[in-house]
């Protein structure tokens, strides 16, 4: 075959040998969401036309009656007079606020919910068009009319979320469809929102540790009172932004109900039309664009007093794998007020010693940026979890390495011994001497191949390696590795074939996966291991299709549960389950 031929087999083979590989990372999904705004009004309708119908008490049904009649002419008005809609949408959700503070319904009756309903889908649609008008970014009272009433909306000074923190708002109620996503949802009383804050210049700072597309987080607007001015007869209207994560019930007149959250909603719209496949590939193949965006990235505003949880995706995956996990924890009310959590984004073509590498340098600029004094427990008390590569990164942060990752490279001669220059001594001390982070106390490790896995012994991994696009300076690094000075041990040497990516680093024998199963873990750390076992109950001798049990079983563990997944075992409920169990246990709180 000729070179012109070669050329265009090598695309081909290297699809082709991406189908086993692809196995390495969790199923590929794409997330999508539909927002539809009018379906949700559609329903507040018909809960309306419902409770005319069947609503005992007098004054319930003549609101029913007229809301129904002022939800149809706002819907319709929206697009030509958003004030005008807004004022009516209002209108709706504080009357009803009215029956449920004086009681006109029986508490846990069918009246009840259906005016909690039509309360929090009127409450919802209003404040996705108050969050447009520039008089709630000042934090100015805005008016609105509806029906001969004048209504004064604005925000108490004593909300968790000031005025003008979030750009925009998306009513959870409003997304009736979510695709590749868990719905996971609080019932109760307000109007479930996705607050988001976006990036802009004068926020380059404040924002540095947020998602790309800005802060995504679960808000609730409540109703708080309503009073009545002498003069002019305007109606004042109090609310809140309130925090579903850390609050749980809320009081309407002498009654208290839960207050209701979307804690699945922020993510959903966060990743909408995104392919967690296409994402996963560019991390692997273009590892330095990936490069650009890379580091640990907050889901909430950081708090001084809570406990970070660090989650790690693995190779040729991306963040969005712990889109299930994320809620199931959040919804929590006890861990909600005791953790908060937090992803490391990485390029997974990258070799592991210099993830490791970059995953220590993000977790020093998180903590010169939030805590330079070192008291909170983000410099103390940290909980890290990786799935598969990412649990080997985890790996790297409760190990004392010593030299043992060096001596694996060369069994012989110190590093200081070789007489480099300078320069290119360090970049190798970087990489391959490094200390544990200090702060971390417990590690959770899913499906994590310790001792390597068979897979990326495969020729065909090695094929799809060669095509990983790398960064100079981590190709710089293997230029350093294949200088004969410095690598001297022959078995690796044979194994690199002269590439270092994350693929070759997960072969067994590989460098990283021996120093790791070496090294002792520094004193007082916890570890946990969750991996699969497809179901069959064969362990030891099981395997969840990538990682067999030898290589992801760990002396010494915790505690250890197999449950009957495939290589994605962070998905199972089971393992959901567990999470929650280790967390608590973590915080001492059951």
């Amino acid at each position: 075959m000729d070179s012109s031929s070669r050329s265009a087999a090598s695309p081909l083979s290297a699809l082709a040998a991406l189908v086993p590989l692809f196995l390495f990372a969790s199923c590929a999904a794409t997330v999508k969401v539909t927002s539809h705004s009018p379906a949700m009004m559609k329903e507040a309708i018909r809960q309306a036309d419902l409770l005319h119908d069947t609503a005992a008490s007098a004054a319930v049904s003549t609101f029913a009656e007229e809301a129904g009649q002022r939800l149809e002419k706002a819907k319709r008005c929206e697009l030509a007079r958003p004030a005008e809609a807004a004022g009516s949408y209002l209108k709706t959700a504080v009357e009803a606020y009215r029956l449920l503070s004086e009681q006109k319904a029986h508490k846990g009756s069918e009246t009840e919910r259906a005016l909690v309903e039509i309360h929090n889908r009127a409450l919802s649609r209003f404040v996705e068009l108050w969050m447009k008008d520039p008089r709630q970014a000042k934090g100015e009272t805005a008016s609105f009319a509806c029906e001969g009433e004048m209504f004064e909306a604005r925000l108490s000074p004593d909300s968790p979320y000031a005025s003008g923190y979030f750009d925009r708002a998306v009513s959870s109620l409003s997304l009736h469809e979510k695709k590749g996503i868990q719905p996971k949802v609080r019932d109760g009383y307000g109007a479930p929102l996705v607050g988001i804050r976006e990036h802009r210049p004068e926020r380059e700072e404040e924002m540095r540790f947020y998602p790309l597309k800005g802060l995504h987080v679960p808000a609730t607007l409540t109703i708080d009172g309503v009073s009545r001015t002498d003069q002019s007869g305007t109606i004042r209207v109090a609310l809140s932004l309130r925090d579903p994560l850390q609050e749980e019930v809320v009081s309407v007149g002498s009654r208290r109900f839960p207050l209701a959250a979307d804690y699945s909603a922020p993510i959903a719209v966060i990743l909408n039309h995104q392919s967690e496949a296409a994402l996963g590939l560019e991390g692997f193949f273009k590892a330095e664009q990936r490069a650009h965006t890379s580091g640990i990235f907050l889901t909430e505003p950081y708090d001084p007093d809570r406990i970070p949880v660090l989650l790690i995706h693995g190779l040729i995956s991306v963040p969005m794998i712990w889109r299930d996990m994320i809620p199931e924890l959040m919804s929590e009310p006890d861990l909600s007020k005791r953790y908060q959590f937090m992803v490391f984004r990485y390029p997974s073509g990258y070799p592991i010693a210099e993830s490791a590498e970059l995953l220590r340098d993000s977790l020093a600029e998180l903590r010169a940026h939030y805590d330079p004094e070192g008291n909170d427990p983000l410099s103390n008390n940290l909980v890290v979890a990786g799935h598969s590569m990412g649990g080997i990164l985890t790996h790297t942060l409760v190990v004392e390495m010593g030299d043992h990752l060096w001596k694996q490279i060369n069994p012989t001669t110190p590093l200081e011994d070789l007489n480099l220059p300078p320069a290119r001594e360090e970049q190798l001390r970087d990489a391959f001497y490094f200390d544990p982070d200090p702060a971390v106390w417990r590690a959770i490790y899913f499906s994590a191949p310790h001792r390597g896995a068979k897979m990326a012994d495969k020729s065909i991994a090695g094929l799809v390696s060669r095509a990983a696009k790398l960064p100079s300076n981590v190709l710089s690094l293997t230029q350093e590795l294949i200088d004969p000075r410095v690598l001297t041990n022959p078995e690796v040497r044979a194994l690199s074939k002269g590439t270092f990516t994350s693929a070759q680093s997960l072969r067994p024998g590989a460098p990283m996966v021996m120093a790791l199963d070496e090294a002792p873990y520094r004193s007082g750390v916890k570890y946990h291991s969750i991996m699969g076992d497809r179901g069959k109950g064969d362990t030891p001798n099981s395997s969840d299709g990538v990682v067999e049990y030898w290589s992801s079983h760990q002396d010494g563990a915790e505690s250890e549960l197999i449950v009957p997944t495939d290589h994605g075992s962070y998905k199972s409920p089971l393992a959901i389950a567990e999470m929650k169990r280790i967390l608590r246990l973590h915080a001492a709180l059951r």
